[in-house]
């Protein structure tokens, strides 16, 4: 999934924060730091014609959590690149990965980003009206890309909303829906305990997306990272409706990331694919993977975001045999299942064009 790195909320919602409220209640006011339009680029569309490409490997691994095997990562990593072949036409070569603690990587976040991108993590203990209408907006901006394919990214949602009986006919009631989805099925998450007995959500902030889409701005430079990190949190900009409907878990994303000669970099996390719960299993309609599945699944994940990094493909909500179609909640099997490379090739929708997707970064950090 490509979530698209400007930084700003509605004018309308910052209007709204500055005049509406009382003192009291602009002491609740999310911190968001609207980033001006300024500062904003866009990366360049990278040049692949010398093949293969090569991109580095780290494994991100919390102790906390199960984790893959050293043989499930290269097996991956091995599928990954059959299926870069297949659904792209691109060879590409994997370096020998290197293993890091999720605290050592965090360490590496430059301290600035983490002060001016704090504000921008939704408190879940802390959600109110107001809250939610800036969540609703930013959902709301999201969703407006993909104007021109409306229907199908309803169509994709509706079944999965907290209400689904009641049919959502446009992007602004969509939006309102995803927002109260997303916060119930968030909260799920506090109740679950890792193996040491602990909140999988913790005070290090490990499982904040925000803080996954800080990194490029540090000093780490890998094209790809796996982790067994559960990414599962709320954000006050950039959030998307397949996400959303998860219940704010995001299983992969490409994002920039200063030091690559892409000039982005990809994670994928697998906590969903090596962990039992009963949210997890519902939203996987599995009871558990084999190891061929995990291994499937998460190179077809890898490939999807791999689309986004080499091609700046983008969503082609509607089409269920292509890759770079979001898993639908986390039915990886019924997505896996469904793929067909013939019948989504590059170019043949406006989603599947290079240079489809815009993946944006904040000049001044």
């Amino acid at each position: 999934m490509v979530r698209k790195c400007y930084l700003k909320i509605l004018l309308s919602a910052l209007l709204w924060s500055l005049t509406a409220c009382s003192n009291e209640a602009e002491e609740k006011l999310p911190l968001v730091q609207v980033a001006s339009e300024q500062n904003l680029s866009t990366i360049a569309l990278p040049d692949i014609t010398r093949q293969p490409v090569r991109l580095t490997v780290a494994r991100v691994v919390n102790p906390r959590f199960k984790k893959l095997s050293d043989l499930q990562i290269n097996k991956i990593l091995l599928r990954s690149q059959q299926m870069v072949k297949q659904y792209f036409d691109i060879e590409i070569e994997f370096s020998e990965f290197e293993t890091l603690s999720i605290k050592d990587v965090f360490k590496h976040l430059d301290p600035q980003v983490v002060t001016e991108r704090r504000g921008e993590i939704v408190d879940i203990d802390l959600i109110d009206e107001q809250a939610r209408e800036v969540m609703q907006q930013a959902l709301f901006k999201t969703l407006s890309n993909y104007s021109g394919n409306r229907q199908n990214v309803i169509d994709y949602a509706q079944p999965y909303l907290l209400q689904p009986e009641i049919r959502q006919k446009d992007f602004i009631g969509l939006s309102y829906a995803l927002v109260d989805t997303l916060v119930s099925r968030l909260g799920y998450w506090k109740t679950q305990r890792a193996s040491d007995g602990e909140s999988v959500f913790d005070s290090n902030g490990y499982h904040e997306w925000v803080w996954w889409d800080s990194l490029g701005y540090s000093d780490l430079a890998y094209d790809v990272m796996i982790t067994n990190q559960l990414v599962a949190s709320a954000e006050y900009y950039a959030m998307d409706v397949h996400s959303s409907i998860r219940g704010g878990i995001t299983a992969g994303t490409t994002t920039y990331n200063k030091n690559t000669a892409l000039n982005a970099y990809v994670y994928i996390m697998v906590y969903p694919m090596i962990n039992d719960s009963s949210l997890l299993t519902t939203l996987r309609q599995d009871e558990s993977y084999s190891d061929d599945q995990i291994i499937n699944y998460s190179a077809a994940l890898l490939t999807h975001e791999l689309g986004h990094l080499l091609l700046h493909l983008g969503h082609p909500f509607g089409n269920n045999s292509c890759i770079m179609s979001p898993t639908v909640m986390l039915n990886y099997r019924d997505w896996y299942d469904k793929l067909d490379a013939e019948r989504c090739a590059i170019g043949s929708s406006s989603e599947m064009k290079p240079g489809a997707a815009s993946i944006t970064f904040n000049r001044s950090w």
